[in-house]
C-alpha cells in the first residue's frame, strides 16, 4: 500500500508539472499576443470559409454575351474586388493569365479551346482593361468569328508581329495594326453607363508589361 501510494503521488507530482508547463505557455504567448492572434485567425479564417460557402453560386457565363455580362458585374455589382475603384495605371487581365483564371473561377466563367457543346466558344478568350479614369472594357475573342483559334492567333503574332503591330506609325494611325479582328465589346464609362457591340473591328498589340500580346476593341 505504501508503494502505491508513492506511485500515486509521483503521478500527481507528473500531472502537476505538466499543467503548470501548459499553464506557463499559455500565459507566456498570451502576453505575447501569439496565442490571441492564433485563435483570432482561426476564427477569422473559420468566419470566411462559412460566408464563402453561403453564397449562391453563380451560374456559368459560356456565351460571349453572358461572359461581358458577368464581367460587367464582378465590377458593378462587386462580385470581384480586384475589379473594385480606379487603378493608379491601367489594370489589363487577360483570360489565360493567372489573375484572369482566378477571377473566372469566382465570375464562374467558362471557356474551352477546341470543339465544344458552345460552337462560338472554339478558342474563345477574353479581356478586361480597367483605366485609372475609371473607364471598364470588356473584350471577347472568338475563333469562329475569326476562323482562327486563339492559340492559334497568339503563336502567329509571336512568329510574325509585324503583321499586327507596327509601331511605326503613330498611336492613332490605324496603319499602326495593318491586321483587324472581330471581337464583341461591352465599354463603360466611369458611372457604369454601358454600350455594346457585337461583332466589331479590333486589333492586337503588345500586352502593357512587353511581355505577351492583348487584343484590344477599335482599329488602334
Amino acid at each position: 500500500m505504501r508503494r502505491q501510494k508513492g506511485q500515486d503521488i509521483i503521478e500527481y507530482a507528473l500531472m502537476l508539472a505538466i499543467i503548470v508547463g501548459i499553464g506557463g505557455w499559455i500565459y507566456n504567448a498570451g502576453a505575447s499576443g501569439s496565442l490571441t492572434r492564433s485563435i483570432n485567425s482561426v476564427f477569422s479564417n473559420a468566419s470566411a470559409l462559412l460566408d464563402e460557402a453561403s453564397k449562391e453560386k453563380l451560374p456559368a457565363a459560356s456565351t460571349a454575351k453572358d461572359i461581358i455580362e458577368r464581367l460587367r458585374q464582378g465590377r458593378y455589382d462587386g462580385l470581384a474586388d480586384v475589379l473594385q475603384g480606379k487603378p493608379s495605371s491601367t489594370l489589363v487581365i487577360s483570360s489565360d493569365s493567372a489573375a484572369g483564371q482566378d477571377l473566372a473561377r469566382k465570375l464562374n466563367i467558362q471557356t474551352k479551346e477546341g470543339e465544344t457543346e458552345y460552337p462560338d466558344q472554339r478558342g474563345g478568350r477574353w479581356f478586361v482593361d480597367l483605366h485609372t479614369d475609371g473607364q471598364y472594357v470588356v473584350t471577347y475573342y472568338a475563333a469562329d468569328a475569326n476562323k482562327l483559334s486563339f492559340s492559334a492567333l497568339k503563336e502567329d503574332y509571336k512568329n510574325n508581329t509585324s503583321k499586327y503591330y507596327n509601331p511605326t506609325y503613330g498611336e492613332k494611325d490605324i496603319r499602326r495594326y495593318p491586321t483587324k479582328v472581330t471581337v464583341d465589346e461591352g465599354i463603360y464609362n466611369s458611372q457604369g453607363k454601358e454600350r455594346l457591340y457585337s461583332g466589331t473591328t479590333g486589333h492586337v498589340g503588345p500586352s502593357a508589361d512587353g511581355t505577351g500580346f492583348t487584343i484590344y476593341p477599335g482599329s488602334y
